[in-house]
Formats: structure tokens, sequence, C-alpha cells
């Protein structure tokens, strides 16, 4: 560390301490400000100190001499010494800087450097203090201006230099002088305020983002939990569930097999009841155990959808045709996303525009996608029985049916797998009622940055 480096850590240390604040407001701006001006007036007013009081000597100004050391030894005192609070040497700079402005006034006139420290005196309380005690400045200003009006009015003292003055001279001097002091009062103290309110905004404003990140913390950390919980729960609806309806299962198929022909109608009704309800809820956990597992055992990659959907018609060409159902659709882009479960998207959707068929209608399915300034919006645009109004925000929840079992097939489970792949992806997906009747499921799917590139 040099020797300058010393000289700095030490004048700042001894003036606004070695441990900054968390909040640097307007108070700690002004203490750094003036410990600076401390940090930079010894040096300099060493290079000026020496040819001044030569000046001084010449001119056979010897009182002036005096006054200009005893003003660097007070500035000495004020940078070095550890026993006056940092308010009180702020008040003896300011008594020093008048003293200097009036002794210069005095001896070299208003072609001097004193007027200047006249001015600066306010500008120095406007910076380090606060700009409304700068008007105190201002107000003492105009005493003094008042006070060399009368000595030279009425020449009370015998000094040589009152001769290079005149009272209405001095009179448009302190005016202006005065003019100013006051506007820069004004002007500082209308700057400060508002610096004052946006640190004090810019403080709430860290403040309030840190609780949320704190609060958004520790929601990741409940999520994360409950996803621990829902894996848990899907390893247990995957193995001990599983096992007891496997349990009823064989004993349904005992009960048949021992009392084939001896069962009356409501017997075998029963056993039939049953054989389905296990079926369902088998279904059920099977459902509930790839719903969790959404995401979690791929990776993501370059997905060809037009490829992706043409396997998916492939894999429901029976069912296509059982319906007679009429599907076209647009040249379907590549993106970046989790093969399987875009797959699983476009089946699902695909199966539920042909299950929910208009009795009597043709089914027809219109794949539409558009490419827009952040995302693609995928429509599949159906002519089925639609979606009233009310349930168009329920659809997607999970095991939700807006019909009953026997009328349409189903776990009530696939629409809420096709909102959590869309939002798994970044995306949002909705449904909207089809003006020619049936309904328009859409959803948006990410662009990469360089697919959010204009094309050259």
């Amino acid at each position: 560390m040099n020797g300058w480096q010393r000289y700095r850590n030490y004048v700042m240390g001894n003036t606004i301490g070695p441990i900054e604040p968390n909040l640097k407001d307007l108070s700690f701006w002004r203490d750094y400000l003036f410990a600076n001006v401390l940090l930079y007036s010894i040096p300099v007013s060493l290079v000026a100190l020496v040819p001044c009081l030569v000046a001084a000597y010449i001119n056979g100004q010897d009182v002036l001499a005096c006054i200009e050391l005893f003003a660097f030894c007070t500035m000495l005192l004020i940078t070095f010494t550890r026993r006056l609070r940092l308010q009180v040497k702020k008040t003896f700079l300011v008594v020093l800087l008048y003293l200097l402005a009036v002794s210069l006034t005095v001896f070299l006139g208003t072609f001097g450097p004193g007027v200047l420290y006249l001015w600066a005196v306010t500008i120095f309380t406007a910076l380090t203090f606060s700009p409304k005690k700068a008007y105190l400045t201002v107000a003492v200003n105009c005493v003094l201006c008042l006070g060399f009006g009368v000595v030279i009015q009425y020449r009370l003292f015998d000094l040589p230099l009152l001769e290079l003055y005149s009272t209405s001279g001095w009179i448009v001097f302190s005016v202006n002088l005065l003019f100013l002091s006051l506007i820069t009062s004004a002007l500082l103290d209308l700057v400060f305020t508002g610096l004052q309110k946006t640190i004090v905004r810019e403080a709430n404003l860290k403040r309030r983002l840190k609780e949320k990140g704190k609060h958004l913390g520790q929601m990741l950390i409940t999520v994360k939990s409950q996803n621990e919980e829902l894996e848990r729960f899907a390893y247990i609806a995957s193995h001990d569930l599983q096992e007891p309806l496997r349990t009823i299962s064989s004993l349904v198929d005992h009960l048949e097999s021992q009392n084939q022909g001896r069962l009356d109608e409501p017997s075998q009704m029963y056993l039939r009841f049953l054989r389905q309800s296990v079926h369902r809820m088998r279904a059920l956990i099977t459902g509930l155990l790839e719903y969790s597992r959404i995401g979690k055992e791929n990776a993501l990659e370059w997905v060809n959808c037009q490829t992706l959907l043409e396997t998916v018609l492939a894999d429901l060409d029976t069912f296509i045709k059982e319906k007679e159902a009429e599907i076209q659709a647009d040249n379907l882009p590549q993106l970046q996303g989790y093969a399987l479960e875009i797959k699983q998207l476009f089946q699902n959707l695909i199966s539920n525009a042909l299950k929910f068929q208009r009795p009597g209608t043709q089914p027809c399915l219109q794949i539409k996608v558009q490419k827009l300034d952040k995302h693609w919006l995928f429509s599949f645009i159906d002519n089925g029985i639609g979606i009233e109004p009310k349930f168009q925000d329920k659809v997607f929840a999970i095991f939700q049916r807006l019909h009953p079992k026997s009328r349409y097939e189903g776990t009530g489970i696939g629409l809420a797998y096709c909102r959590k792949i869309v939002e798994l992806h970044g995306g949002k997906i909705w449904v909207e009622p089809n003006p020619e009747g049936g309904s328009i499921f859409r959803f948006s799917l990410p662009l990469t940055k360089e697919q959010c590139l204009p094309e050259a």
C-alpha cells in the first residue's frame, strides 16, 4: 500500500468510519463528500500556501499571512483529530471559510478571491449539511455585505484598499452575490429533495424485492417438497395401491371360474360392475402416475412436429377409420421440447376431437400453426359437441368430467395432461368456441432465440 492510499484510508476512516452503511442515503453521500474535501484540501493547500505567504510578506500584509497560516493549521486539526464529531468538523470548516472570505475581501478587495469564498460557503453548506441550512449562509452573506457597505460608506477603518470601493459598486456586487447564493440554495434544495425521494424509493423497492425473493425461495422449497411428496405418492400408487386391485381382480376371476353356470343374473351383474370398477380404478391410478412423471424422464431435444403428427395419426388409424374422420393439418414446424410429451399432447387433443363428435356429423379436425413474435400458436379446430363457456376454464382440471361415463369413456385426466405438458414447455393452453360449431383448442410453444430472429 503506497503513502497516498494510507493517507486516504486514514482521512476517510477518521471522518466517516471504516464501515459503509447498507443504505447509502444523502446523509452518507454528504459525509462522503466532506471527507473528500478534507482529503484533497491538505495537499492542495500546501501547494498554494507558500506562494500566498511570500506574496503577503512582500506586500507587507503580515496579518493576512498569519490568517492564512492559522487557516491551514485549523484544516490540519479538522482533518486529523479524532476527538471532534463530524458535524463539529463541518461547522469549523464553514467558520474557517467565512474567516478567509472576510480577510481576503478586506485586504484584497473585490478583485481578490474573498467574494468567491462567500459564494463557496453557500455551496459547501448545501452539499455537506443540507440545502435548508444553506439559506442560513444566504442570511450571513447578507449581513456581511451590509457590514462591508457601512464600512465603505462611512470609512470606519483606516484601510488603504477601502479607497478602491464605492458604495454604489458594492451594492451592485452584493446584490449579485446574494442572488447567486439564493438561487444556488433553491436549486440544490430542489435537486437534493428529488434525489432523497429517489433513494428512498429505490431502497424500499430493494427491500420489497428482497422480501419477495425470500418469499419466492420459500415457495420454491414448498413446491419442491410437494413435488417430492407427489413422486412418493405416485410410487405408492403404482405399487401399493395396484396390489389390492390385483387381489380384487383375482377374486372376481376366481368367483366366476368356481361358480360358472351357478350364479344368478344379479350376482353376475354385480361381478361385472366390480370388474368395471377395478378397471376404472386401475386406469385412474395409471393416469395419475403418468401425470406425475411428465417431463421427468426425458431431455429437451429438437422435435419435428410434422413427423410426430404422422406417427400419432398412424397410431390412431383404426380409431380414425372407425369414426370416418377427416383430418387436415398445416406443415408443422420443428421446435425444442420433450418429444414423448408433445406426442401425447397431440394424441390427446386428436382423440378428444374424435371422441366428442356431434351426433350425425362426420368428425372434421383442422390442425393449424402460426409463427408469432415469440412463440408458435397451434390451433386444433373440431366440429364436435363443443364446450359451454362456463366450463371452459374447468376442463383442464385433473379428473374433471363434463359428461357421464356411460356416454363418453375416459378418466377425465387427458386435458390435464395437455395443460401440464404445455406449461412444462413454457406455454399456455386454452379453449374457445368454434363459431361454426365445436371447439378450438389453442396452445403456444416458445420459439428458440434463433427462431425469434427475423428472416433475412
